[in-house]
């Protein structure tokens, strides 16, 4: 919340549009902590000798790291493409039905929406593929995605420059800033960087914690590491943040409330997937979780032949929630 408070305001004093604000700074600011857990999950307290054997690509010396890890990487963009997709679908039509919207369209810009999930489609794909690779060429691939998420943001910048909208509409609606309570300053560039950094320290304590909660769940629970991640992480710590598109759903801001997601799919599935490609096994060992990528895939081009073809509706969006739920019960009856 710290983290997520800092990030909206900072979009505000910096005038940013709708589609920047929603797929960049919110959409980072609050897919970051997952990218926390696996970096905390490999590296914290991890011996030299250890760290050599990973950096030099033999990552079975991580054990149940590795696969909490995994979990956490892919969990993101499942998570996303799928309950989050969901909560857009759900609060639009809960929106509808009471009289606040007139509409069962989404409306959205369209450039900002398929360009997320363009580049987003692609990326997975990459991640998809590379489970076949050896740790070479998932080195190679790991390059190319950070290339790819420079290139997305380049993009992203130069039709900022098209747009009509600033941010102070956006500050308008914002949750109060946090250090402003303690100090009675308003907030200022120098305070907001001030919140951000403490709220950094404070996501790098917490994971550590959130990584020994996990193998304590696992074990027992008796599921392996890899589902438990995969399901518990990114609830526990982007889902809550993501209710910012309720809220903007809730305003009419509906660029806003995509972009906040469809732009943190275009995160989660370059930089954090750099990091599975390089410092874990990226092997999947149950073919049933081959359905996370699968699903993730399916859901989002849904999304986008929905855009292109102007049929975006909520109910386009409450199909995420189909993809979630085969998915929940077909782990439960393999582990049974």
């Amino acid at each position: 919340m710290i983290f997520s408070n800092s990030v909206e305001w900072l979009g505000a004093k910096l005038n940013l549009s709708h589609g920047i604000t929603g797929s960049l700074l919110a959409a980072v600011g609050t897919a970051l902590p997952e990218t926390i857990v696996p970096l905390v999950a490999i590296f914290w307290g991890i011996d030299r000798e250890t760290l050599v054997k990973v950096l030099a690509g033999n990552v079975e010396a991580l054990n149940s790291m590795n696969d909490i890890s995994m979990g956490a990487i892919i969990g993101a963009p499942f998570m996303l493409s799928t309950v989050a997709f969901f909560l857009i679908g759900f609060s639009s039509w809960l929106y509808f039905k009471s009289g606040r919207r007139k509409t069962r369209e989404i409306k959205v810009d369209n450039t900002v929406l398929e360009r997320d999930l363009t580049f987003f489609l692609v990326s997975f794909s990459i991640a998809f593929i590379s489970i076949f690779l050896n740790h070479s060429l998932r080195v190679v691939v790991g390059i190319i995605l950070i290339l790819l998420y420079f290139f997305y943001l380049y993009k992203t910048l130069e039709e900022e420059k098209n747009s009509s909208y600033k941010g102070e509409e956006l500050e308008g609606n914002l949750d109060p800033f946090l250090l402003s309570k303690f100090t009675k300053l308003k907030p200022s560039l120098f305070l907001i960087g001030v919140q951000l950094v403490v709220s950094l320290a404070l996501l790098i304590y917490s994971a550590h914690h959130f990584v020994e909660v996990i193998k304590d769940v696992s074990k027992c629970l008796s599921f392996p590491p890899f589902i438990i991640s995969l399901l518990l992480t990114p609830i526990a710590t982007e889902l809550p943040e993501k209710f910012n598109s309720w809220m903007w759903i809730r305003q009419k801001k509906d660029t806003l409330a995509v972009g906040n997601i469809s732009g943190a799919l275009v995160f989660q599935g370059t930089f954090p997937i750099t990091i599975g490609l390089l410092f874990t096994s990226w092997q999947i060992n149950s073919l049933i979780s081959y359905l996370v990528f699968i699903f993730c895939l399916m859901s989002a081009g849904i999304v986008l032949f929905a855009s292109k073809t102007k049929r975006l509706n909520y109910k386009v969006f409450l199909l995420g929630a189909v993809f979630y739920l085969i998915y929940l019960v077909a782990v439960v009856v393999q582990n049974m």
